[in-house]
This record gives C-alpha cells, sequence and structure tokens, in this order.
C-alpha cells in the first residue's frame, strides 16, 4: 500500500523537534482534508482535525492559531500539488500546446487526487463568506494562475501560433473560468463525463485560438 507524506515522514531515525513539528502540521493538515470531505467546513474543527490526526485540539491551535490558520495550510498544500503536476505536463511548453496540456494537466489532477480537489473546492466556496479570513489566499492562487495562462497565450502570439488579436489577459481569464466551471458542473451534477468535458473545450480551444 502506497504511504502518505505524513506515514513516511514517520518512518526511520530519531527525528528532531522541527521534523516532530513539520511532521505533526502535516499530519493535520491531512486530517483536515479528510474532514472537509466527511464534514463539511463545519465539521473540520480544530477539536476534530486533532484528535483525527493522533494529536490535542491544544497543539492544534498551537501550530495554526486558528481554523482558518489551517485552512489557509490546506489551501498551500493543494495548490503545491496542483503546482507540481501543471509542471510535470506543461514543462517547457508554450502556447497552444502550453493550454492543452494545462487542460490534461487539471483532469488527471482531479482523478489522481479527488479528495485534496473536494476539500480545495469547499474552501474556495467558503472564502466567499464576507467573514472568510482565507479569502485572499484563494484570491492570490487564482491570480497566479491567469498570470501563468496569459504568459501562455503571449508566447504563443510571439510563436505565430496563437492570433495576435487574443487579449492574453482577458483570455487567461476564460480560459481558467472555463476550467472552473468544467469541474463545478461535474461535482455537482451526475451523468456527466468530465473527460468529454475537457476534450469538448479542448477542441473548442484550438479553433478559437489559432490563427
Amino acid at each position: 500500500m502506497a504511504l502518505t507524506a505524513a506515514s513516511k515522514m514517520s518512518q526511520g531515525r530519531r527525528r528532531t523537534q522541527a521534523e516532530r513539528s513539520a511532521l505533526a502540521e502535516l499530519r493535520m493538515t491531512e486530517a483536515a482534508i479528510e474532514l472537509l470531505n466527511e464534514r463539511g467546513i463545519g465539521g473540520a474543527t480544530l477539536k476534530a482535525i486533532g484528535e483525527k490526526a493522533g494529536y490535542s485540539r491544544g497543539l492544534a491551535t498551537h501550530h495554526f492559531g486558528s481554523k482558518s490558520g489551517l485552512f489557509r495550510l490546506v489551501l498551500r498544500r493543494v495548490s503545491a500539488i496542483w503546482v507540481t503536476q501543471l509542471d510535470k505536463h506543461v514543462g517547457s511548453r508554450t502556447g497552444l500546446d502550453a493550454l492543452r496540456m494545462g487542460l490534461t494537466a487539471h483532469y488527471r489532477f482531479v482523478r489522481g487526487f479527488p479528495r485534496h480537489v473536494f476539500a480545495m473546492q469547499v474552501l474556495n466556496f467558503s472564502s466567499l463568506d464576507p467573514g472568510s479570513d482565507f479569502k485572499p489566499n484563494v484570491a492570490e492562487f487564482l491570480r497566479g494562475q491567469r498570470k501563468v495562462a496569459a504568459r501562455w497565450v503571449k508566447e504563443g502570439q510571439d510563436a505565430g501560433t496563437i492570433q495576435a488579436n487574443i487579449d492574453p489577459a482577458r483570455f487567461a481569464e476564460q480560459y481558467l473560468g472555463s476550467i472552473i466551471g468544467i469541474l463545478n458542473q461535474w461535482q455537482m451534477s451526475s451523468g456527466l463525463s468530465l473527460k468529454k468535458m475537457y476534450q469538448e473545450y479542448e477542441s473548442y480551444l484550438c479553433v478559437l485560438v489559432k490563427p
């Protein structure tokens, strides 16, 4: 059976205090992801997270300060996994190739890390609450994704593979919005084929941007 990141860290030589602290943080982050899947944001309390990870509520509070502090760490962890997958699939590609592989990367991310993706979605929607403390973290992540997509478009225009009259920033907004929309529809509606939705959007994308 494959080991989780937390269980891998728990094996081996005697750990330093810094390593024990990092392990506790990782275990509680993974516990938060599981609870977000099982109980939603209301059930992912510091007490429940600490207990699920094998620690006390006091330790969870010590590490994160508040539930919002822990959720910000969850967002960073899931975002880091996504960026790793994106880099793996897109690599040095630019233009339309990068846009297409970006879709492939996201599809495989959703399929490969479904509980992480669901936890991220729960937090994304929860960030719309006016009282949310982690909305800036979600907004920052989205800005970064738009910036990457806009760069792909600009590089494609420079190489002559994408129409010169396309505004890279505006296109990036629509590209990311389409990906988010596909994911949301698939999660909310039964009977939809995620793979087919991505494939059809990719076909539309090719027609849309080619000179």
